[in-house]
């Protein structure tokens, strides 16, 4: 039995930073893919709160590299705390989102008035559909940042600390990105 002091290393699979890199990455390029007809076939530019969206694109290739970091020899060139916090935050960043909306559809069918005015609020058969799209956009990929953080914790000598400081670091990114979008 380990000590106290020793990382229990008897369960750390590499496969949830791949999925999570693998996730992500694909919808970054099927958006970035849209994005680039949009403005080459139909000659029409992100304006507003598409240039946020292609921001965020960006800060989840960003995502993509970090998990890809915590299973690949160059990702030993950073500070696994920096790693670390990272994945966590990503985690929390892409679970946050859904469970806010949960809560929302849930206030709203107990009868509580709210009155966002967005899509988060919709309860039409649209955003319910929305809501499934959300979860397997944001919730999977959640989930998978979690295990990789999880098993990436597991492998290095990184106290929690730096966990709980990528999840605060992620959930303050998600609310910024909202009030962005407004």
């Amino acid at each position: 039995m380990p000590s106290v002091h020793q990382k229990d290393r008897s369960w750390a699979p590499l496969w949830p930073a791949y999925a999570a890199a693998g996730f992500v990455g694909l919808f970054c390029v099927a958006v970035l893919g849209l994005a680039a007809v949009n403005a080459v076939v139909e000659g029409v530019w992100p304006e507003g709160d598409g240039w946020i969206a292609l921001g965020s694109v960006g800060l989840r290739i960003l995502t993509v590299a970090l998990a890809l970091a915590s299973v690949r020899p160059w990702g030993r060139r950073l500070p696994s705390r920096l790693v670390l916090g990272g994945l966590w935050g990503s985690a929390a960043a892409q679970f946050v989102y859904p469970v806010l909306e949960l809560v929302v559809k849930l206030l709203i069918l107990a009868g509580v008035p709210i009155a966002l005015g967005k899509g988060i609020s919709n309860m039409s058969a649209t955003g319910w559909f929305n809501f499934a799209a959300v979860w397997v956009v944001f919730g999977v990929p959640a989930v998978f940042f979690g295990l990789a953080a999880v098993s990436f914790q597991r492998r290095i000598a990184a106290s929690s600390l730096f966990a709980w400081l990528g999840i605060l670091g992620g959930s303050a990114a998600l609310l910024l990105i909202g009030m962005l979008i407004g």
